[in-house]
C-alpha cells in the first residue's frame, strides 16, 4: 500500500485511479482533489512529516472550494476542516 501524502489515506497502487509522477517517483492518491492539491505544490507534501491522523495542509479549504466538513475532494477522510 502507498500513502496518499495529501490526506494520509492508504492507497492500493494496483488499483489507484489517481497518480502523479514527480521527479521520477510515482505518487498515488485516493481522489482527484488530493492529486490536484499535490500537483499544485508537490514539495509541500513530500517534505512534511506528520502523524498518520493529521493532514499536512487542510487542502479542502483552498481557494474557497469547499466548506468546513465538506469532503467534496472525495478523500473520505474523517477530519473536520
Amino acid at each position: 500500500m502507498a500513502k496518499d501524502l495529501v490526506c494520509m489515506m492508504d492507497v492500493d497502487e494496483r488499483t489507484a485511479k489517481f497518480k502523479s509522477v514527480y521527479k521520477g517517483k510515482t505518487y498515488y492518491f485516493c481522489a482527484a482533489g488530493c492529486k490536484k492539491a499535490f500537483e499544485e505544490e508537490p514539495e509541500l507534501y513530500i517534505n512534511v512529516k506528520v502523524s498518520e491522523d493529521q493532514h499536512p495542509v487542510h487542502h479542502h479549504m483552498r481557494d474557497g472550494e469547499d466548506e468546513p466538513g465538506d469532503h467534496s475532494c472525495g478523500c473520505g477522510c474523517n477530519h473536520k476542516h
